[in-house]
């Protein structure tokens, strides 16, 4: 009888350890199709990037002057297509959560968000300290998608 209830015991012993791993493997399982769903527009994401820095400097390439100056009125409407073209990306990207960095100029650089580009002494600021962002850093979800590229002092 001793010999049995020892039995029933190590059997009992592995029910629970099988029960155990089943949920481990149950919410492994769900964590992996929850990032693939999530994650699964990384790369298309990453392409439509270069897009999203093309408009950002097709916008940056008209002065402001000739933005409110209604004698030009094809450069005027030119520029408020590309504004709008580029703000609809933005948003589009904001549906699938792919979001730029918080503002990163001033900034203490790191490396973890930041890929530095060219360093520059500044006399009076602090060595480490981001002066330019030349392509601003994205995150999707919560990793990061691109790094931002940046001056540094």
């Amino acid at each position: 009888l001793a010999e049995k209830d020892k039995q029933i015991t190590d059997l009992q012993d592995m029910y629970r350890r099988s029960l155990a791993d089943m949920e481990n493997v149950r919410q492994r399982t769900k964590k992996e199709v929850e990032n693939a769903s999530a994650f699964a527009i990384t790369k298309f994401a990453k392409d439509l990037l270069e897009t999203a820095d093309v408009l950002e400097i097709a916008l940056k390439s008209v002065p402001e002057a000739e933005r409110a100056n209604d004698a030009n009125k094809h450069l005027k409407d030119f520029y408020s297509g590309v504004s709008m073209t580029h703000d609809n990306l933005l948003k589009s990207f904001k549906r699938v959560g792919v979001e730029p960095f918080a503002q990163t100029l001033g900034a203490k650089f790191d490396h973890n968000l930041h890929q530095a580009i060219f360093q520059a002494p500044i006399p009076g600021k602090e060595p480490g300290t981001i002066i330019e962002v030349i392509k601003p850093g994205y995150m999707i979800q919560s990793r990061v998608l691109r790094s931002a590229q940046v001056g540094v002092v």
